[in-house]
């Protein structure tokens, strides 16, 4: 693991995106076990704080299990799956974003305008809460990226969970998995946070006004936004291994 030293900017992001890399190019594999917080800290030259969130970090995504007596153990990376032929055969990871990405713009405003509908004013805390916390976040002089990025996963949880379906909150939770890719840092910039912070509030205030229409029309341009940002565009399913114009 001497390969682990990392660069300047927040050290448990770093560290994470480092073991990310080394679990999808096969650097390390399913059943290895990783060092203790203590060698890992020395050997990224950080300190076991910074260790520890990067660890969770892995742990949230499924990429890694702790367990007492076992250690830290990379676990083996599947494609969550519905139904076998609900979405057929995902030949790229491009293409998989690209499909990802149309089903959110087939689900997820409606949940948004059900959610407007259905949200009581005593629930609306689950969504606002995320939302503030982002807001303050970006306007610290050097926003954390892996929490902004945690606070775009639970703002659409949220949304779910107002339509009181747990059918579409779980849904939602298998496409955020395929979602992950997208969340990397290549794929994400200050703009395009600052983009989804501002859609979210937009999304936020129609919800709270119970305006069904401008939730769907809001969530649907965010998503129009986020399927942009990351290069998928519209997919056209006629080209499945290529990235939309």
């Amino acid at each position: 693991m001497s390969s682990l030293s990392v660069a300047s900017g927040p050290l448990s992001e770093r560290l994470s995106e480092k073991l990310i890399r080394m679990i999808t190019n096969g650097e390390l594999k399913a059943g290895d076990k990783l060092p203790n917080e203590r060698e890992l800290a020395q050997t990224a030259g950080i300190s076991r704080t910074s260790v520890r969130e990067a660890l969770r970090e892995l742990e949230l995504r499924g990429l890694i299990s702790r367990k007492p007596g076992r250690g830290t153990i990379v676990e083996e990376q599947t494609r969550p799956e519905l139904h076998a032929g609900m979405l057929g055969a995902m030949d790229s990871s491009q293409r998989m974003l690209a499909e990802v990405m149309d089903l959110r713009a087939v689900v997820e405003p409606p949940m948004a305008e059900r959610a407007a509908l259905r949200a009581r004013a005593s629930e609306l805390g689950v969504l606002l809460q995320p939302l503030e916390l982002a807001e303050s976040e970006l306007r610290r002089r050097e926003p954390s990226l892996q929490l902004l990025v945690r606070l775009d996963v639970e703002f659409h949880a949220a949304v779910a969970k107002l339509t009181r379906n747990p059918m579409l909150v779980q849904l939602l939770g298998v496409a955020n998995e395929w979602m992950a890719p997208s969340r990397e840092r290549t794929h994400q910039t200050m703009a395009r946070i600052e983009q989804s912070v501002a859609a979210h509030r937009r999304i936020y205030e129609a919800i709270r006004a119970h305006d069904a229409d401008e939730a769907r029309a809001s969530m649907s341009g965010h998503i129009h936004q986020v399927a942009e940002a990351i290069g998928v565009g519209a997919w056209d399913p006629d080209t499945p291994n290529e990235k939309a114009p």
